[in-house]
């Protein structure tokens, strides 16, 4: 039936945030030309009125063009009934960006007390579609809410974005914009490798293996670099290469052995033995990784790896209890917090010592 314009009001179906002139002009010369091809649907209200469930463009248009009039379905509805036709017909019609539409799916969600489940089976959709349309619509800062407005980001990688905190946002949206990425697999491994900013150490003495091991896993350890010059111990067999690598890998922890990165017995020797300053050795170890012109990559392989954890013999990085001095480790983590870089990507900000 035909229903006059003027009598038919958005009121709490509302959804769009912002109208696309340009097809809104097309579409209300096509009503001219061709006439309506699809009615609206609205529901009656009192006093004679309408409220529209459906079909915003045509209704704006059709104010555009001048019409006193326009098809229109009507059908009685209870709010809920509304609320999710409203929904569905506008995410079929694809009338609704996906923030519009997770904005929808939390004012929904707030007044009928429905849990995330429970609006996915309603609307027929899995509940990770609603979960990145809620994250885009709820989560963003500011910025990224505007390049997504704005087109400069596509929804996946602003699903992405919105998964980390709104004040890590904008440093992660510069690097994506930089880099061109449009995949949310690409936009993934770059907030991997963005989040992956702890730099971990660990040493075996005086731990059993199965204590070692629970460490690891307690701080949710992906990968342990082991950074001693020697990964054979005599005294500690279930510490060498061969076993400890097979016992993290029993763990899914991944083990990789980098020999360059120690220091030989030549200089660690009088160094316990309190005949080699700290000081020494700081000077020679940082001259040895400035020498090997790789700290770069290594802590590219770092942040790739996962959440990282370098081992060496001592129980402590520094000097502490019984442990009168400190270990190499000490020096290698420090190195690698304080290296300049410009790329975000590379950089670590804090570091824990097991």
């Amino acid at each position: 039936m035909k229903i006059d314009v003027e009598k038919i009001d958005v009121g709490r179906f509302s959804i769009r945030e912002q109208f696309d002139q340009e097809y809104l002009a097309r579409l209300a010369q096509s009503l001219l030309d061709d006439g309506q091809w699809h009615p609206i649907i609205v529901r009656p209200v009192e006093g004679g009125r309408y409220q529209l469930i459906s079909g915003h463009y045509r209704l704006k248009a059709a104010k555009r063009a001048g019409l006193k009039q326009i098809e229109a379905d009507v059908r009685d509805l209870l709010d809920e009934e509304a609320d999710l036709l409203s929904l569905k017909t506008n995410m079929l019609r694809q009338e609704m960006t996906p923030r519009e539409q997770g904005l929808v799916l939390s004012r929904m969600m707030e007044r009928y007390g429905w849990n995330q489940r429970e609006i996915s089976r309603k609307l027929s959709v899995e509940p990770r579609w609603v979960g990145r349309r809620l994250r885009v619509a709820l989560d963003l800062h500011d910025e990224v809410a505007k390049a997504l407005d704005n087109g400069q980001i596509n929804f996946s990688v602003a699903s992405i974005l919105g998964s980390i905190s709104q004040e890590s946002q904008p440093q992660l949206l510069k690097i994506i914009l930089d880099k061109g990425v449009t995949s949310i697999a690409e936009a993934g491994v770059l907030r991997r490798r963005f989040l992956n900013d702890a730099i971990f150490t660990i040493g075996h003495r005086g731990l059993q293996l199965d204590e070692f091991i629970d460490l690891l896993k307690k701080n949710n350890i992906e990968y342990l670099f082991d950074v001693r010059h020697s990964s054979e111990t005599e005294d500690r067999p279930e510490f060498s290469k061969i076993i400890l690598k097979r016992e993290l890998e029993r763990n899914n922890i991944k083990y990789e052995h980098k020999p360059e990165y120690g220091v030989p017995d030549i200089i660690m020797i009088p160094y316990k033995m309190g005949v080699l300053s700290y000081k020494c050795l700081k000077q020679w170890y940082e001259w040895h990784i400035k020498k090997e012109e790789n700290l770069i990559e290594f802590m590219d392989h770092i942040k790739k790896s996962g959440r990282t954890a370098l081992m060496c013999n001592e129980r402590y990085a520094k000097s502490m209890e019984n442990q009168n001095y400190a270990s190499h480790r000490d020096i290698l983590a420090d190195l690698i917090i304080k290296y300049e870089t410009e790329d975000q990507l590379l950089r670590f900000k804090k570091r824990i010592d097991l």
